[in-house]
C-alpha cells in the first residue's frame, strides 16, 4: 500500500485499538494463475508482542478455501471511516481529497484443528456478543447443530509478517484548513466517525 509519510502510522498499539472498531475485514490470496480472490469477513484480532494473530473462518463451499488450506501467503484489508474532502474550503486553490483510515495486514495462513476451531468460534461470538445486553451463547446450540456448523467450514489463523496502516486525516493541511474541513465534513452526519478521528489525530499531535 502506497502510504506518504504523513499518513503512515507504525504505532502497534494505535493499530490495535483501530482494528478492534473496524474488525470486518478483506482477505485477498491469489490462485493458480494469479487472479486474485477476496471474502469478507470478520475477524477475533489479537496483538503478541510486535505481530497480530487473525483468526477467522469461512464456508467449505468457497471457492477460495481450497487455496487457503495451501497455506500461502495472504494479506487482509480493514478499513475506516472515510469521507470526500473539497478543496472549495481551502484558504488557497487546491484540489479535492479523501480522507480514509486503512490497514493491510500481511501473513502466513494455518487451518485450526477442531480443538482450536471450538476455542475461536467461542471467542468470535463472545467477542461480537459482549456488548448485547441479552447476548447469545454458542452453549445453547444442541450437539448435532454445532457439530454440523463446525462441518461446514474451515477455520485458520494467520500471523503477521508486515503491517501497513494509512490515517489520511489532513495532516498535512494548515490549522486553518483543517478546522474548516472538520467543520465542513460536519454538515452531514455520515462523516461523524472521520470527523472523530480527525479531532483525536489531531490531539495527539497536539499533545
Amino acid at each position: 500500500m502506497y502510504v506518504p509519510h504523513e499518513f503512515s502510522v507504525s504505532d502497534l498499539n494505535e493499530i490495535a485499538v483501530f482494528l478492534q472498531y473496524h474488525s470486518f475485514g478483506i482477505i485477498v490470496s491469489t490462485q493458480g494463475n494469479f487472479e486474485p480472490i477476496a471474502t469478507h469477513l470478520p475477524f477475533v484480532i489479537k496483538k503478541n508482542g510486535d505481530q497480530f494473530i487473525l483468526e477467522g473462518h469461512l464456508s467449505k463451499h468457497n471457492h477460495q478455501t481450497e487455496i487457503l488450506k495451501k497455506g500461502k501467503k495472504v494479506m487482509v484489508i480493514f478499513q475506516g471511516p472515510h469521507a470526500y474532502v473539497s478543496s472549495s474550503v481551502y484558504t488557497h486553490v487546491n484540489v479535492p481529497t479523501w480522507n480514509y483510515q486503512a490497514v493491510h495486514i500481511y501473513g502466513t495462513i494455518d487451518l485450526l484443528d477442531e480443538k482450536e476451531t471450538e476455542s475461536h468460534l467461542k471467542d468470535l461470538v463472545e467477542t461480537y456478543e459482549a456488548d448485547r445486553e441479552h447476548s447469545f451463547d454458542l452453549s445453547t446450540l444442541s450437539p448435532e447443530m454445532w457439530s454440523a456448523y463446525q462441518n461446514e467450514i474451515i477455520c485458520f489463523k494467520i500471523e503477521s509478517y508486515r503491517v501497513e496502516a494509512a490515517f489520511k486525516l489532513s495532516q498535512n493541511r494548515s490549522f486553518v484548513d483543517y478546522e474548516r474541513i472538520i467543520e465542513d465534513l460536519s454538515k452531514d452526519k455520515k462523516n461523524r466517525s472521520i470527523t472523530e478521528a480527525m479531532n483525536r489525530s489531531r490531539k495527539n499531535d497536539i499533545s
